[in-house]
């Protein structure tokens, strides 16, 4: 007969009601061979860019603890015994009780044991649920106000024949509404029929929420400078950027759908600028 052994995943669940499950490490134990193993990733730097409330201290905490239990069962090989039946009770009682808090091991898994080099098979089980913790993470600038304002800036610039532009952009417009203690600047304006205030917006960020909020944000500024538009025949060209992540595209669509419903709004995107900073050094030449 083959030897069996067990596995199950340790999960921290993010979110209970939008069922946000994080796999973070992989316990294997083999009841023949008196053996537990416990892996879990060095870095958790990706989990914690993607949820920045994550209890990454916490988390380790648990780490170190359930290691060093494991290091005390390697050296009580009647434990595996007490428990060669019963592999789930061997995990709550043994590794990690089980109650309502966001970190718990998965259903217990029973597998056969199909060679005996035992790290072998943990290295094999940590790459298929935990490599995604070691992958080299694509740097990326990030898309940001700041990186906007230049994009426009060399592409202005190309067009102009190499006109320095640098005093410009360096003397942003600020807008002061009469009666209220508000200032609203802008890296740069031009003419062209309307008076046009460019603002930098960028939406490359990492949470729908912040997507949410910013564009809320910007639809009450904007709604608010309505009468200075209407005053001195002004436009708000708005420098846009998406966010990297595709999944919050749907977000990043709702986001400039509202700002749009304002008047007096133009939308500018990255792949707009080309053709946007043509028509500007037009009107400027």
């Amino acid at each position: 007969m083959n030897s069996i052994f067990h596995y199950s995943i340790l999960q921290y669940h993010h979110s209970q009601a939008l069922g946000e499950v994080l796999n973070i490490g992989v316990l294997l134990w083999f009841p023949e061979q008196h053996q537990v193993i416990f892996r879990y990733p060095s870095r958790l730097s990706r989990i914690s860019k993607l949820y920045p409330s994550f209890p990454e201290k916490t988390i380790r905490s648990y780490f170190r603890g359930i290691t060093a239990k494991t290091q005390q069962l390697n050296k009580q090989p009647d434990i595996f015994i007490k428990y060669e039946q019963r592999p789930r009770l061997f995990l709550d009682h043994e590794i990690l009780i089980r109650d309502s808090s966001a970190l718990q091991f998965s259903d217990v898994k029973t597998a056969v044991l199909y060679t005996d080099d035992l790290a072998a098979i943990s290295d094999q089980f940590y790459r298929l649920y935990l490599s995604f913790y070691d992958q080299q993470e694509e740097y990326r600038i990030p898309h940001d106000e700041s990186y906007l304002v230049k994009e426009f800036q060399k592409r202005l610039r190309q067009r102009l024949n190499g006109v320095s532009l640098r005093e410009a952009f360096e003397h942003p417009l600020t807008i002061k509404p009469e009666g209220t203690n508000f200032s609203y600047k802008f890296p740069f304006a031009w003419q062209n029929g309307t008076y046009n205030l460019v603002k930098p917006v960028s939406f490359d960020l990492k949470l729908e929420e912040s997507i949410h909020e910013k564009a809320t944000f910007n639809f009450g500024q904007f709604s608010f400078l309505q009468p200075y538009a209407n005053e001195h025949n002004a436009r708000f060209d708005l420098l846009v950027a998406r966010p990297k992540d595709k999944n919050l595209y749907s977000a990043y669509d709702d986001a400039l759908q509202q700002i749009e419903s304002v008047p007096k709004v133009k939308i500018v995107e990255e792949d707009e600028l080309d053709s946007y900073s043509e028509k500007t050094a037009e009107a400027l030449r």
